[in-house]
């Protein structure tokens, strides 16, 4: 287990209403969905999340490749976000709500570490090879900030993952740092992660 362990977040209940908030359409869960964000994930939204993830992930790490390239490499990524967040599902009982928060780290993080690289081109921390650990690391956050107790600790995920366990506790300390160690996801943020992935074909 890390030394450093965010304080638990608490998130409204969610109302069942559709507005528009900054041109955006907004689509707000549900009683049905409400109810599914605190039990595991179906498939459907493993896939809409997965693919939610990899559009962003293309854009900060292949933007730069053609497109047929970029298109290559983002299948790739693709099925093992996929794989990852079915596994988590399986064996550690991940809910639907974690991967909203896990989905709002991740892009969170890529979007603080472009706004760096723009300043700095050579500080650039996540790449084809670290992907998985930055996924591991944020759904790690999540769970702790959704849970007022952990289940899965570090040495669990060190072991499942294969990782060196005094290596993960530091790239999610790295990770922390890197968000200003500001991992809260306000209510908003929540329901707008939310509508982006469910805006978001599986296909």
């Amino acid at each position: 287990m890390s030394a450093l362990k965010p304080e638990i977040a608490f998130i409204s209940v969610l109302m069942n209403k559709t507005e528009i908030v900054n041109r955006q359409n907004i689509v707000y869960p549900d009683q049905e969905d409400t109810i599914a964000l605190m039990n595991p994930q179906t498939q459907s939204f493993i896939s809409q999340a997965s693919r939610y993830i990899v559009k962003f992930i293309s854009t900060a790490l292949y933007s730069q490749n053609n497109l047929e390239n970029q298109q290559k490499r983002t299948e790739i990524i693709f099925p093992k976000i996929n794989n990852f967040f079915c596994y988590l599902r399986q064996f550690a009982n991940l809910t639907q709500s974690e991967i909203i928060y896990t989905t709002f780290l991740v892009q969170k993080l890529i979007e603080s570490e472009k706004q760096d690289s723009d300043d700095d081109k050579d500080r650039i921390i996540i790449n084809d090879m670290n992907i998985g650990t930055v996924l591991i690391c944020a759904a790690i956050l999540a769970m702790k900030m959704m849970q007022d107790v952990v289940k899965y600790k570090n040495y669990w995920w060190a072991k499942a993952f294969g990782m060196n366990l005094d290596l993960l506790n530091q790239s999610e300390m790295i990770f922390f740092i890197e968000l200003d160690c500001n991992v809260v996801l306000e209510r908003k943020q929540f329901i707008r992660v939310y509508s982006l992935i469910k805006q978001t074909s599986e296909s």
